[in-house]
């Protein structure tokens, strides 16, 4: 039967070809679903329909936004570097001031009377010690069981700084209530406060922290049975009460600009406690 002159019918020829445009001495048949660029066999990127070029899905997946944990940090596997860190830096300030005699400790340790004679960076090093083997190991256990899940939900900068901000509430309680010539090692008290901002965690979870608030109670009755005269005492509850507090602002921080409330939130409990040493050398 003849074909009606002028009928259309299924178009037989070939694909054109084109060289990819990452590989110009290549000449492929196929080309992106997105930006339609022709690309060789090993610029193809599976996709839903057809393939990608390599750039198409790079940019995808810039777009694609990690997903966080309740409190910002992004989900990742492995982790807990920032408590490692920390952990290593407790353990070789331990073996320093060994091998120098006490020498170091002399220097990081918190003293009232060494804040009154300009020595501030103690209120800030204290943290770093921790005393004997018993409070080494200690703190070194307590990092390891409970520091690696909370960077995990915090992530490391908020980890660290929640470290940092609970060490230096338990100088400047220690500081501003203990007589001038008390003195103490501060590792305990950022750990503990480690615990209580995690206690808060727990509590806007909607889990139990009866067996938490039980912990510091008897860790603190403990400090004052073995240690009233010292005061260290007064470190730990300064370690809890600023670690609870930074909690908070970790924990509650409204999502729209989270990271921003954040740091507000951890500077501002950072200036109450400066002030409160300011507030006291004025008035000694």
């Amino acid at each position: 039967m003849d074909q009606i002159p002028g009928a259309a019918g299924p178009d037989f020829s070939p694909p054109g070809f084109a060289p990819c445009y990452r590989h110009p001495e290549r000449m492929t048949g196929i080309s992106c679903q997105r930006c339609q660029r022709p690309i060789c066999g090993e610029c193809m990127n599976p996709a839903s329909v057809g393939f990608q070029c390599p750039s198409c899905v790079a940019s995808g997946r810039a777009t694609v936004r990690a997903p966080r944990t309740t409190f910002g940090a992004i989900l990742k596997p492995g982790g807990g570097n920032a408590t490692k860190v920390v952990m290593a830096v407790l353990a070789v300030e331990w073996v320093l001031n060994l091998v120098s005699r006490g020498l170091l400790d002399r220097l990081l340790v918190m003293s009232n009377e060494a804040i009154y004679l300009g020595q501030f960076w103690r209120l800030i090093t204290a943290s770093l010690t921790s005393g004997s083997i018993l409070g080494v190991l200690m703190n070194l256990l307590v990092l390891w069981i409970a520091g690696r899940a909370i960077e995990s939900e915090l992530g490391s900068w908020r980890f660290v700084a929640l470290y940092a901000a609970a060490g230096l509430g338990g100088t400047t309680m220690l500081f501003v209530f203990g007589p001038v010539s008390s003195g103490g090692y501060g590792a305990a008290s950022a750990v503990i406060g480690l615990l209580a901002a995690n206690a808060i965690f727990k509590q806007k979870m909607r889990e139990d922290v009866r067996a938490d608030i039980g912990l510091f109670v008897l860790l603190i009755l403990y400090s004052v049975l073995i240690g009233f005269r010292s005061f260290g005492w007064l470190m730990l509850i300064g370690g809890v009460v600023v670690g609870a507090l930074v909690g908070v602002v970790l924990a509650y921080a409204p999502r729209r600009n989270r990271s921003t409330v954040q740091v507000v939130g951890l500077l501002g409990v950072i200036m109450v406690c400066l002030l409160a040493v300011a507030l006291k050398l004025t008035i000694f």
